[in-house]
């Protein structure tokens, strides 16, 4: 008797493995192609485009899109030139807000916070970066998640700093939050940010890895993600378990606002939750029953409202 049971457990402890060995390895080569660039179709760019340029798969520059005047600008990135909107703001302003779309992004995914900086009087920057169109292609093309993006933001932010303000404050969705917690980690600029205003921000991807996997409903899910994880690292140019910016934000000295869906289905609601409960300086948290990037779309007039009074609390822009 206790020879079969311990042949049973063998046999189960085998198959556990093959299964974590054999699904996360799928798993792992999944995610490294949704991270490689014209793989997964992120900004929806094959989708019939929407009139309402306040629509996140939206195209058209900002003169098209909304009426307002804009300069092509041009920075010099590590890789080469990357292009630029500046939508002007009020003319004595000493901050400027800088837009970062998340993964497979376009600029035009931030007209829905445009249209709030612009009724703040706060000149905006909305920036492309590697693997952008507008923008050099990485080397080796790849989404890392913050881990390589954020010296485009850097650059970013080196431009707007020689052309007028004193500040900046990030503007970041998605993964463009991982961006800018990585810049704030590492760019020798990020004194200079004097606030973050974030929707559904990735600020670990280990939890977002986790929480995507979690929807499939796979057994050993918990263990399924670092293996994944792992696989998926070997595509990319930097480790993937350390875009895990949490810390960087939680720390921010300055003011945060914050929008995050109860439905979002790439970054949980848990992880915000706790980035909010976690931080000690002023926070403005807006929570909707929204899916991903969706919280605008939901709730406009409070969005907007909850905006423009945390941009009115700021020091003089």
């Amino acid at each position: 008797m206790r020879r079969w049971i311990k042949r049973i457990g063998i046999t189960a402890a085998t198959i556990a493995v093959l299964y974590l060995v054999i699904v996360g390895i799928g798993g792992g080569v999944a995610l490294a192609l949704a991270l490689t660039p014209g793989i997964a179709d992120w900004s929806q760019s094959h989708q019939p485009m929407p009139k309402d340029p306040l629509e996140i798969n939206y195209r058209g520059d900002p003169k098209i899109a909304l009426g307002l005047d804009y300069q092509t600008v041009h920075y010099d990135t590590e890789l080469g030139p990357a292009e630029a909107w500046l939508v002007p703001g009020a003319t004595t302003a000493r901050t400027w807000a800088v837009f970062v779309h998340g993964i497979g992004g376009l600029r035009e995914n931030g007209y829905r916070q445009l249209t709030i900086l612009h009724a703040a009087g706060i000149p905006t920057l909305m920036i492309t970066y590697r693997n952008d169109a507008g923008a050099p292609t990485g080397k080796p093309p790849f989404y890392s998640l913050g881990l390589t993006e954020w010296r485009d933001l850097d650059a970013a932010v080196g431009w707007a700093l020689g052309h007028g303000p004193d500040h900046v404050i990030i503007v970041a969705e998605s993964m463009g939050g991982a961006i800018a917690g990585q810049f704030l980690m590492h760019s020798p600029h990020a004194a200079q940010v004097s606030a973050l205003v974030l929707d559904a921000p990735a600020t670990d991807f280990n939890a977002v890895a986790d929480w995507m996997l979690d929807q499939f409903h796979l057994p050993l899910g918990d263990q399924l993600a670092p293996v994944a994880m792992r696989i998926a690292s070997m595509w990319s140019p930097e480790p993937l378990s350390r875009a895990n910016v949490f810390d960087a934000v939680a720390k921010f000295p300055g003011p945060v606002f914050v929008a995050q869906g109860r439905a979002d289905k790439l970054v949980p609601v848990t992880l915000t939750r706790r980035l909010v409960a976690t931080r000690t300086a002023p926070t403005t948290y807006l929570e909707t029953d929204a899916d991903h990037l969706h919280s605008f779309k939901l709730e406009p007039d409070k969005y907007r409202a909850e905006l423009l009074a945390f941009l009115a609390a700021l020091p003089s822009t």
